[in-house]
């Protein structure tokens, strides 16, 4: 996984939407932009949705987002999640830009 600012993350993230997957069945642990691993479940803050099977977390415990491939075989069998980028929220400018993102996705 590589770290990038918060504006290369959402540049490369590609095209973002709200997210509307049900993601009762995914429940593996990730590695974090933090640099530890959490486990995923309901408590995980979904920012966005993007194509391709990839979603974007934030860290439950430190100033970090995520983006994650959720990883299958077929389609229907969950073979994990790959961390394929992360950055932190280091600056006022950098959650202003995060809290506006995540608002817009709740507006969709």
């Amino acid at each position: 996984m590589k770290l990038v600012n918060l504006t290369t993350f959402f540049d490369t993230f590609g095209k973002a939407g709200k997210p509307r997957m049900n993601m009762s069945i995914y429940r593996e642990s990730f590695k974090c932009a933090c640099g530890k691993s959490h486990w995923f479940d309901e408590s995980i803050k979904i920012v966005c949705e993007g194509t391709g099977m990839k979603i974007a977390v934030l860290c439950p415990e430190e100033a970090f987002i995520t983006s994650l491939k959720i990883k299958t075989f077929m389609v229907f069998k969950f073979k994990g999640f790959e961390s394929i980028s992360g950055a932190q929220i280091k600056t006022e400018g950098d959650a202003v830009l995060l809290a506006s993102v995540f608002k817009l996705m709740r507006l969709q």
